[in-house]
């Protein structure tokens, strides 16, 4: 699995990014991006969408480096997961749970 504090590390040595400098592409404040490295903080997948729009990179190379090609069905899918709102989500996944449970 990923570890995304360390990803976004690594696209910042890409890019030649200081945290300062993200912040300032992002809106992200220095002060969050500093707390995911040097407190164990996770940043969320607003913050992580706001950092692949300035870095100019899709969710996908974010999270496979591009090995993984989402087909249309998923990317409809995650662009609708990502309207939803916190409870909304719980719901879907407390449906999917219990498809998965029926199977069994």
């Amino acid at each position: 699995m990923i570890d995304v504090v360390e990803r976004i590390y690594e696209l910042m040595r890409i890019k030649g990014w200081t945290a300062y400098e993200l912040s300032n592409q992002t809106g992200i404040s220095t002060n969050a991006i500093y707390d995911w490295y040097k407190a164990g903080a996770t940043p969320t997948m607003h913050n992580i969408i706001k950092i692949c729009e300035a870095m100019d990179i899709t969710l996908e190379y974010f999270f496979c480096g591009g090995a993984y090609k989402y087909s249309e069905e998923e990317n409809r899918l995650l662009t609708k997961w990502l309207a939803l709102s916190e409870e909304q989500k719980r719901i879907v996944m407390d449906l999917i749970y219990s498809f998965n449970k029926s199977k069994s």
